[in-house]
């Protein structure tokens, strides 16, 4: 029965007409009368156009703004009013200094301020990011929500605390019946979690993809930091939530028992979800999630 399941979650998750770009190509999906999606390096970015000029959520990398800014003028000729950041990894605010230059007003959570203008080292990846430079903070910050009014549309960006890492926000487009996820929701594999000096959680992930689904109906559509727009995506995420529940429950079921790290790792807690949600060449693999989850845990 669950091999049955497997093979339709991963039909929903990875659709064979969806080519994903590569090598630095940067493809558009047409979501909406009024919202695209651009895919290629770095995280997915929402792009909707209003009657009053486009805001944009997320700019992948610094090198790909032109890129970018050639795909949106082949969407709309308007100007970019807003970029919204839905957390502060460079993946994702890697264009704010480019965006901003053009004139456009960069967005974001408190914390995203925070961390771009700090030096973050995070042990678990080996990762340090060194601060960004002042023209690529954003100029305007919010604490727990901030709403954008364009016409009939109302787009709310909601923090929610200590989940990817502890900038997350959620990005709900109303009327579009759109809500953008950020790194909150990976259809590519599994997910990474800044635990560890990140400020991510196991818990914070589960808690925000809960209040996501609470704001939407069978209809809507969800954006994830990385792969396609599943479609049925109401039932694909709450798959993703019951992935991340029962991982995080038989994970912290061991952690109870004594079992140590590496034995939890053997264990393998997430097996039957490999198939659908390691993916060929994950970033994150099975037993790193798994280890993900053990340190947040602990």
């Amino acid at each position: 029965m669950w091999q049955k399941a497997t093979i339709l979650i991963a039909s929903l998750l990875f659709p064979a007409s969806l080519a994903l770009a590569q090598d630095g190509e940067i493809q558009t999906q047409q979501v909406s009368d009024n919202f695209h999606v651009l895919y290629g390096p770095g995280g997915n970015i929402g792009v909707y156009t209003g009657d009053d000029g486009i805001i944009v959520v997320d700019n992948k990398f610094a090198p790909l703004s032109g890129q970018i800014n050639a795909a949106i003028d082949q969407i709309s000729g308007d100007d970019i009013k807003f970029v919204i950041n839905t957390h502060w990894h460079g993946d994702h605010t890697g264009g704010n200094e480019n965006f901003a230059a053009d004139g456009a007003v960069i967005v974001a959570h408190e914390y995203v301020y925070r961390r771009m203008s700090m030096e973050v080292f995070l042990p678990l990846y080996n990762s340090r990011t060194m601060p960004s430079p002042t023209g690529a903070l954003p100029t305007v910050t919010f604490a727990d929500d901030i709403s954008f009014h364009s016409g009939n549309e109302t787009i709310t960006a909601i923090h929610v605390p200590n989940a990817h890492t502890d900038t997350d926000s959620i990005v709900h487009f109303e009327q579009a019946n759109i809500i953008q996820l950020g790194d909150l929701l990976w259809t590519a594999g599994y997910p990474r979690i800044d635990v560890q000096n990140g400020g991510g959680s196991i818990d914070g992930v589960i808690d925000a993809i809960e209040l996501a689904l609470e704001l939407a109906d069978n209809d809507t559509q969800f954006i994830s930091g990385h792969g396609p727009i599943p479609p049925q995506g109401k039932q694909v995420v709450q798959n993703y939530a019951l992935m991340l529940r029962t991982v995080r429950n038989r994970v912290a079921s061991m952690i109870e028992q004594g079992m140590s790290e590496m034995q939890i790792i053997n264990a393998r807690p997430t097996e039957e979800f490999d198939a659908v949600w390691e993916g060929e060449n994950p970033y994150i693999d099975a037993d790193m999630f798994t280890r993900i989850v053990y340190i947040s845990l602990i």
